[in-house]
């Protein structure tokens, strides 16, 4: 009986703060706007070249985002439930993101469960999924130009094409989206490319905590000296 309530108890905890994160998430301010994301992405889906569609999506997103955004910007090894990817981390933060996903060569696996809602824009190359979550076998197809989104907690099998490049911006808990990363990384023998990219990221938290920080005082001075 004891035991019963015990796990009864970390149940009621769970779920208060799961609630709690979601209340949270809804009424939070957040830095990107996804409709400009989504503007800047598809301009950089028409360039010519892969590299110049990377080039336009970084000065696209400077133009608007610079000041919460690294002065240097490379790409990274990831890996998410058996896709080996490249990640060029744009802006991170514990409640939304902004990167670039690339692959030189064919690669398929389950992206993972994620408590955020993304959506992607196809820059180069070809991704196509399926929902492991329905009976349906029909598959869905994105190429170039084109955006697909992949909602908080569900399930796909992706495949992506050789030199295929993919422009996100996620909204959520991203650091429950690490744990895909982190297992993925030590399970394929490769931890120490977990902890790179995470020691790289260190000035994009600071950077956007900075702003936060920086927003509220501004905020309640104003309060305070009746300008609001």
């Amino acid at each position: 009986m004891t035991l019963i309530s015990s796990k009864l108890r970390y149940l009621l905890l769970f779920y208060a703060a799961f609630q709690a994160i979601q209340y949270g998430l809804r009424w939070k301010h957040y830095d990107i706007s996804p409709k400009q994301f989504k503007g800047i992405a598809a301009k950089a889906a028409s360039a010519p070249t892969a590299s110049q569609s990377i080039s336009t999506l970084t000065s696209g997103m400077r133009s608007y985002y610079d000041p919460i955004m690294p002065r240097h910007i490379e790409w990274h090894a990831m890996q998410l439930g058996g896709l080996s990817l490249r990640i060029y981390p744009i802006i991170t933060a514990f409640t939304e993101f902004a990167a670039a996903f690339s692959t030189p060569f064919p690669t398929s696996g389950r992206a993972g469960f994620h408590w955020a809602n993304t959506t992607c824009t196809v820059l180069k190359g070809k991704v196509s999924r399926f929902n492991d979550g329905t009976q349906d076998d029909t598959s869905e197809a994105f190429s170039s130009g084109m955006a697909f989104r992949h909602g908080q907690f569900e399930s796909y099998v992706y495949n992506f094409e050789k030199d295929t490049f993919v422009a996100c911006y996620g909204r959520g808990f991203l650091p429950f989206s690490s744990t895909v990363h982190c297992t993925s990384g030590i399970s394929l023998g490769e931890p120490l490319s977990v902890v790179k990219f995470y020691m790289s990221q260190v000035q994009n938290y600071w950077n956007m905590a900075s702003q936060t920080a920086s927003r509220i005082f501004n905020h309640y001075k104003a309060r305070a000296t009746g300008e609001l």
